[in-house]
């Protein structure tokens, strides 16, 4: 888990080395576009399944982003697109809402939202 601790953050500078160059026009990328509600829902599904994998928050968080940051260096190589900082918000959004559910619904003794109510 220390190697996640690190793996985040040096890509999240790499892409903030690396992604700024434009080889298209202007990128439109609006807080509202297309694609944000898929950002969040693969996030957010990946958020529940990464809070499974571990009882810390912050670590089920991160690996919860690793896809999101995957897809967002992946876009940073294509032509006519770009690394997008709205998706990673829309991304941390999903994680953080799916680690959240997932501890919720999902606790350690199992279906805790019961216990809740």
């Amino acid at each position: 888990m220390k190697t996640l601790r690190f793996l985040v953050p040096a890509a999240v500078l790499l892409t903030t080395l690396s992604g700024s160059v434009m080889a298209c026009s202007a990128h439109d990328d609006n807080w509202t576009g297309s694609d944000k509600a898929a950002h969040f829902g693969v996030s957010m599904a990946v958020g529940i399944g990464t809070s499974r994998l571990s009882d810390d928050t912050w670590t089920a968080f991160g690996l919860a982003l690793v896809p999101g940051v995957a897809k967002e260096l992946y876009d940073a190589t294509r032509d006519c697109n770009r690394f997008s900082w709205k998706d990673m918000a829309w991304n941390a959004a999903g994680a953080y809402v799916g680690v959240r559910t997932g501890n919720w619904l999902l606790g350690p003794s199992g279906v805790s939202y019961r216990m809740a109510f």
